[in-house]
């Protein structure tokens, strides 16, 4: 049996069972499938209800389904300004593949189609002829765990700084990482302008210190008070109060690109700093410049705050994303719908497996040691194995393994 359709006839397994019914306003949603190696094959497909799109996934298995996050008068019409805009969610993706995280050195490698150089790590550019690379790309619960950090920290910032907590879900993409939707109101007729502005803040990106408040003059530092800021200047105080308040002095030192010694008497000063910040005012210690120190200080925190999101996917607004709690056709997993208040304790390689545990026997199987349904597989080399069915889908999928035996 070929590899497509013993991989389509697990899939229909699940959606012959399941009831995905998931979509807000289905009738005015675009819908585009995919096919094996193929995300997007055809698009501009509109169901009335969610039967009907049960029945389509049922009879049709598509290897992947996605929706608008923008509503229409007419969502099947083409070219895309006869569809006739209605109103649009906003969509934030983290995926890992964005994310610099050290586990990338032990489960990624390259390869140089110009010299034929190889390494193991994300590397971009070959070490041997500067050509650029081609990455294999794999994914671990250290990298998921990163993704669903930046995610939570976006959630915080929605909810405090905009008030964006009602009409809000996060599902994980199916692969390496998490999608949230915001549905709100509120954000239904947002321009892409303003969806850009909204993603600048989110990310930090072009952050102005003294646009939040902060004033540096020789000799000193004033600031928005510690019991009235908001936003951005809120976090950037609260983060070094929590740096003064675990007397780490190495990081005092890091933050505000000053030597251990000169660390130390800030930290010796540290009730005086942080009772400084309730007044408005960003103290210093004797030899320390408080201007050069905080500026210094506050930039390295914000860097250490700015998220990595999918900058398309967030003002997009005719961009068609994965509907939530359907199946990733590169990996056989659900993009399962995750309670927000416990996504935490979350672990998405292990609970959206839905396929069955049933022992698959496959060939030629390569990868390195690879996590998911609870377990560990491999590393495998060019090997005959037999594995549960969702590691085995999970493999020949994205042409790791090459047929069953």
């Amino acid at each position: 049996m070929g590899v497509e359709i013993a991989l389509r006839r697990m899939l229909k397994g699940f959606y012959d069972s399941a009831e995905i019914a998931t979509v807000p306003q289905i009738s005015e949603r675009e819908f585009g499938i995919g096919d094996f190696g193929k995300k997007i094959s055809s698009r501009h497909l509109a169901f009335k209800n969610a039967k009907e799109l049960n029945t389509f996934l049922r009879e049709k298995t598509p290897f992947y389904i996605s929706y608008s996050s923008a509503r229409y008068e007419l969502p099947a019409a083409r070219p895309m300004e006869k569809k006739g805009f209605v109103g649009g969610d906003l969509i934030y993706e983290f995926d890992a593949d964005d994310i610099k995280t050290d586990c990338k050195s032990s489960h990624d490698s390259w390869k140089c189609p110009q010299c034929g150089s190889s390494g193991k790590g994300n590397v971009r550019e070959c070490s041997s002829c500067g050509a650029g690379t081609k990455i294999d790309e794999w994914v671990c619960p250290e990298c998921i765990t990163e993704t669903k950090k930046q995610t939570l920290r976006m959630l915080r910032a929605l909810e405090n700084d905009f008030n964006f907590s009602d009409g809000v879900q996060v599902n994980f993409s199916g692969s390496k990482g998490f999608h949230t939707h915001v549905r709100s109101s509120a954000v239904q007729k947002l321009s892409r302008a303003a969806r850009l502005e909204l993603l600048d803040y989110l990310t930090g990106t072009n952050l102005s210190l003294e646009a939040m408040g902060f004033v540096f003059s020789k000799g000193s530092v004033s600031c928005p008070r510690r019991g009235i800021a908001k936003g951005w200047a809120k976090r950037l105080l609260a983060k070094a109060q929590a740096a003064f308040e675990a007397g780490d002095a190495d990081r005092i030192g890091v933050m505000g690109s000053v030597l251990s010694g000169a660390a130390s008497k800030l930290l010796k000063e540290k009730q005086r700093i942080i009772s400084g910040m309730e007044r408005g005012q960003l103290l210093s210690a004797s030899g320390v410049k408080p201007e050069k120190f905080w500026k210094s200080a506050l930039q390295y925190i914000a860097s250490e705050e700015q998220l990595t999101l999918d900058r398309q996917t967030s003002v997009d607004i005719n961009k068609i994303i994965r509907v939530p709690n359907t199946l990733h056709g590169s990996t056989g997993l659900q993009a399962k719908i995750a309670d927000v208040s416990s996504l935490n304790g979350f672990d998405a390689l292990k609970e959206s497996v839905v396929l069955p545990e049933s022992e698959m026997k496959i060939s030629n199987a390569s990868s390195p040691k690879f996590y998911v349904g609870g377990k560990w597989f491999g590393p495998f080399k060019e090997e005959n194995v037999s594995l549960p069915s969702y590691a085995a889908f999970f493999l020949l999928a994205r042409g790791a393994a090459t047929e069953m035996v």
